[in-house]
């Protein structure tokens, strides 16, 4: 099943991008992600390949498309559950960055179970995304379950606005 979720971030297209791109960044923004390790490489790239750790499952994903500043695909590598394509463009407005992610979404579940599924994760990636935005229009947010996250300077020093 397909969703797409839209949001306007304020900060520079190119900034919004490198940070969302960097899979490792995802447990700074999004609760259910514990951690991401990269398995090859350093950094985001067409065919680098992440391993992410949630609260309730682990997905093994690979970038199968790379626009810098403009979009990114990450695709689920075959074993992992729930198999997940997810496609983020950018796009530059007059003062901000729209984000658009759109999702398709493979639980394995029968029907009216599966639309469920999709219509709370919906809803959970959109709870998600404003925690992105928080974070990256502050410097910090709290996630859903009591995280605090921050944006990392650039000598590497936690920045507290």
């Amino acid at each position: 099943m397909k969703f797409q979720n839209v949001i306007e971030i304020q900060g520079a297209t190119n900034d919004v991008f490198e940070f969302v791109a960097d899979m490792r960044n995802m447990p700074k923004w999004n609760y259910f992600v514990m951690g991401v390790t990269q398995e090859n490489g350093d950094g985001p790239k067409l065919g680098a390949r992440y391993h992410q750790t949630r609260k309730t499952d682990r997905q093994r994903y690979e970038i199968i498309r790379y626009e810098p500043g403009q979009s990114l695909t990450i695709k689920t590598i075959p074993g992992s559950s729930p198999m997940f394509e997810r496609h983020l463009r950018f796009e530059a407005t007059a003062n901000s960055t729209r984000l658009i992610d759109e999702m398709t979404l493979r639980t394995g579940y029968p029907g009216i179970l599966e639309r469920l599924v999709v219509g709370r994760t919906r809803r959970a990636v959109a709870e998600n995304l404003g925690k992105l935005k928080e974070l990256l229009e502050y410097g910090q947010t709290q996630l859903q379950d009591g995280r605090d996250t921050y944006l990392a300077s650039i000598d590497g020093a936690e920045a507290k606005k």
